[in-house]
């Protein structure tokens, strides 16, 4: 403020003469202009820190209306109708303390897939399928279009177009690759229910091709052909027909249209600047660099950094892999420890009971792909639990009221009463030790001097030490008479100072 500036005197003397603290009178000498205008307006922040008890019971009881007529709780419409000037936030926090709101938090963490990089062509085979859909005139049609990528070179090498995702095409698009390039060494796919068939593990087994299977709820897992459609739907974009034709010219363009992509495709180098993919299909490929491919398919390569702050977690990965067998990659491998660190040590041990229990059911699932999709499941259950349990810290109303009744218990028995002080002089009367029980009387006199003060006349204060002594039932006829002797001394004794 201006008057701190111009006048000579310093800070304090004027803080002395007001009242108020130094270092208050300077921030508000930092906030205002020489008119006494503040230099910042209030956005009324922190509106939220000063909810009541009041408003919280309003809120929920407006709510459980809601519920009880049966009307679905939309918390931005909500809000609008209660109009006590809080934000949904707000309001939602306490929807979710008193349990009329499911608590849903989104914290970004590190999401562990498979390494599909390959240093062979017709080594990995990527298979995945998708629906198209086709509209002619008024009619939409979809079809689902299986793919076979190379996940070397990503080479497009044969697609198969069917009403519906069956196991039959995806056995035809194996056989059409087979017939161009020969077996591959692998193949990874989704944990689809026609990837997953009898009929299509058995013949992979059959023909010695490995199986890979992508982790659930992991794009990335098999981000070679999802790559694929993506960049085939972009390229295709809509198709549209406006002629009343049957189901099969619909699937006469679409096959066109694939083959055109895949022509495309495979003309353009995408990885390796100097080669296409059709180029690197074609390179020559050694038993030698075969057989290297199919151990590092098998294999992992184990390393092991010290991480103190994550050496635990990094210890857990360790006996997981080692326990089950898992094969994994070198780049998978540093990548699933870079994905531990953004976990919780709790969520990552209830994942272990849950992948061991998964394992026991079903031997197919014991990959770590799927381990990470538990774990990820498992830790936003704990973040929702979390938020859910600060929220009721902050505003369940229950609580608020099981805490006034504990204060207001703990301020009853702070308060000097009869009983507490007859509690006081019996527990004295049974002392032998003199030092004791002069403290004690000390302690029942200032207790005295307390409720003489709450009181005009001694007179009925003797009266309600007598009827409190005469109703106990633990002391006999002469440790009364001496309890209300002892009492009517201090009484007198206080009442005379």
């Amino acid at each position: 403020m201006t008057f701190c500036r111009a006048e000579s005197r310093p800070f304090r003397v004027i803080a002395w003469s007001l009242g108020i603290p130094v270092a208050t009178l300077k921030t508000w000498d930092q906030e205002f202009d020489p008119d006494l205008r503040p230099y910042k307006k209030s956005d009324k922040r922190g509106k939220a820190a000063k909810v009541d008890m009041e408003t919280v019971r309003q809120i929920v009881n407006k709510a459980k209306v809601f519920k009880e007529q049966g009307r679905r709780l939309r918390l931005k419409r909500f809000t609008r109708e209660l109009q006590i000037g809080l934000s949904s936030k707000t309001i939602r926090d306490i929807l979710i303390a008193n349990d009329l709101w499911s608590p849903q938090t989104r914290q970004k963490r590190p999401v562990f897939y498979q390494s599909l990089c390959q240093q062979i062509p017709n080594g990995l085979l990527s298979l995945d399928g998708s629906t198209i859909e086709v509209r002619v005139g008024d009619q939409h049609l979809n079809y689902n279009l299986e793919l076979g990528v190379d996940a070397d070179s990503f080479y497009h090498t044969a697609h198969e177009i069917t009403p519906t995702e069956t196991g039959d095409a995806v056995l035809s698009v194996i056989e059409k690759h087979q017939q161009d390039w020969g077996p591959p060494l692998g193949v990874i796919y989704d944990c689809g229910s026609a990837n997953l068939s009898e009929h299509v593990t058995n013949y992979l087994e059959n023909q010695g091709i490995q199986i890979l299977k992508a982790g659930p709820a992991n794009p990335k897992g098999n981000g070679t052909d999802e790559g694929a459609f993506s960049q085939l739907k972009q390229a295709i974009g809509d198709i549209n027909i406006d002629t009343s034709t049957p189901y099969a010219l619909g699937k006469s363009v679409l096959e066109k249209l694939v083959s055109l992509y895949k022509f495309m495709r495979n003309k353009m180098a995408l990885r390796k600047p100097q080669f296409s993919p059709e180029q690197q299909m074609q390179r020559p490929v050694s038993k030698q660099e075969k057989e290297q491919q199919k151990v590092h398919l098998e294999e992992q390569r184990k390393r092991k950094t010290n991480d103190d702050a994550h050496q635990a977690k990094i210890d857990r990965l360790h006996w997981l892999i080692s326990y089950y067998n898992i094969s994994l990659s070198s780049t998978e491998y540093q990548r699933a420890r870079r994905c531990l660190k953004g976990y919780d040590q709790e969520a990552l041990i209830k994942a272990e009971e849950a992948f061991l229990r998964a394992v026991h059911r079903d031997s197919k699932r014991c990959n770590l792909a799927y381990f990470f999709g538990i774990l990820k499941n498992i830790q936003q259950e704990l973040d929702d639990q979390r938020y859910q349990e600060y929220c009721r810290q902050r505003y369940s109303y229950q609580l608020h009221l099981k805490k006034q009744r504990m204060q207001q218990e703990a301020q009853d028995e702070s308060q000097v009463s009869v009983e507490g002080v007859l509690k006081l002089v019996v527990t004295a009367i049974g002392l032998s030790t003199d030092f004791l029980k002069e403290k004690a009387l000390g302690n029942c006199k200032t207790k005295i001097k307390e409720l003489l003060s709450s009181v005009s006349y001694v007179g009925p204060l003797k009266k309600r030490f007598q009827e409190a002594i005469g109703a106990r039932t633990d002391l006999d006829l002469q440790q009364k008479e001496q309890a209300y002797n002892w009492v009517e001394s201090l009484i007198e004794e206080t009442a005379a100072a």
